[in-house]
């Protein structure tokens, strides 16, 4: 061969070694690409199941023993659905009943699915799931937020802990109430199990849901076939006791992924947590609705005159408890016998505005609304009169002042027209 033959050839080579780099980094950038977009359908997904979780718990409808606070039990026939009962109040009963996939028809959500196309998967604490018994239970209506500790432990993909629920007292570093889980694609599990997602001759009927008693049996409904295991970790096995005998087993919680181990990814899944505070934020609020609600429904057929707090904090007729009276009304859900109210009567503060109204203020101290007739403040201790919060005489209350939310502070307030 001549040497133009040569160069020709060497050109040549060149030329196909460059289109083989070129496609090798397009399908690089390609997969890239693509596992960016399913990490971000995996957090949408996430973010809106959390979103709806906390909506439920707070808006939930109220009836004269139950009140809000209360979360779904999961869904373990994955039909949608939540299951009416997931065990007892203690959690010493139905352990595996509290972990299933998110009960999304319940929530009113479309059918979520994460960055690879699965369902996710949800965990609820004993103390927050909901019961059908309540009225048996003055243990079971106390949803404030000194008894309503959250009892899941989580962990990050270090093993360091997120939320610790062997711990008795509600913060925001103590139990999750709550964990939704994306479960990514199927893995060999650590101890070995080959996770299997398809429904076997039987299982399952038409539409999918599992048909085996109890479904887990069935493989489309069994949480080892979708939720990973680490070193320390089984995501697909959970203890969360809310009695003092049973705390010590709640170190048994999950742990988000990615885990590696040996230089591969051993836990792919991803999890959003419910804190305390997350939850109570919104529930206190609520509890600040009803009671205003009730107020001013008082106040209704008084010619718009609202009543006169009920005295606890050495201000008079301005500053206290609400009375019996102001919940007395048809359509006030706070009223005296109802069980949910009488556990949180004491965290709630009620405010009257005197002559001139009473303003309130944003948490930098600035008027935003003026000529408010009264003000509700939900606390998370019992017994508090408003300190820094409210201002008052014999009178009537003048101010009254948002705060910011912190982890430490989240009470509620509503200054009412």
């Amino acid at each position: 061969m001549d040497k133009e033959g040569h160069r020709g050839g060497a050109l040549t080579m060149a030329l196909v070694a460059l289109v083989l780099v070129a496609a090798s980094a397009g399908a690089m950038a390609l997969a890239s690409a693509s596992t960016a977009q399913r990490g971000r359908a995996t957090e949408r997904a996430l973010a809106q199941a959390r979103e709806a979780l906390l909506a439920y718990a707070a808006d939930r409808r109220i009836d004269a023993e139950v009140g809000p606070g209360y979360l779904p039990c999961p869904d373990e026939d994955d039909d949608g659905w939540a299951e009416a009962v997931c065990g007892s109040l203690s959690g010493h009963l139905g352990q595996d009943e509290r972990l299933g996939r998110l009960p999304w028809k319940t929530l009113g959500l479309p059918d979520l699915r994460d960055g690879h196309g699965e369902r996710l998967w949800y965990a609820v604490s004993t103390r927050h799931k909901g019961l059908l018994n309540c009225a048996a239970s003055a243990a079971c209506v106390d949803m404030t937020p000194p008894s309503t500790a959250g009892t899941i432990t989580l962990r990050s993909s270090d093993g360091a802990l997120l939320h610790d629920g062997t711990r008795a007292e509600p913060s925001a570093a103590g139990g999750a109430a709550a964990v939704v889980i994306a479960p990514g694609p199927p893995r060999s599990r650590l101890d070995g199990h080959l996770q299997r997602r398809d429904c076997a001759p039987g299982e399952c009927d038409t539409r999918g849901r599992c048909l085996a008693q109890p479904a887990r049996i069935a493989a489309r409904c069994d949480p080892r076939n979708y939720l990973d295991r680490s070193a320390a970790e089984d995501n697909a096995d959970f203890r969360d006791r809310s009695d003092g005998a049973g705390l010590a087993a709640n170190s048994n919680g999950f742990i988000a992924g990615p885990v590696l181990a040996a230089g591969r990814v051993v836990v792919n899944d991803r999890i959003a947590a419910i804190s305390h505070p997350d939850l109570m934020a919104r529930v206190m609020a609520r509890v600040a609705i009803e009671a205003a609600h009730c107020v001013r429904l008082a106040a209704a057929r008084r010619a718009g005159t609202v009543a006169e707090a009920e005295a606890r904090c050495g201000a008079g007729p301005a500053l206290g408890a609400i009375g019996d009276d102001a919940l007395s009304a048809p359509g006030c859900s706070a009223r005296a016998d109802a069980g949910w109210w009488a556990a949180w009567k004491p965290h709630v503060l009620y405010a009257r505005a005197g002559p001139a109204g009473m303003t309130l203020l944003d948490e930098r101290g600035e008027a935003v609304a003026s000529g408010r007739r009264f003000a509700v403040l939900v606390t998370r201790r019992a017994g508090e009169c408003g300190a820094g919060r409210l201002a008052c005489s014999g009178s009537g209350c003048t101010t009254a002042r948002r705060a910011s939310f912190t982890p430490e502070s989240f009470d509620a307030l509503i200054a009412s027209p």
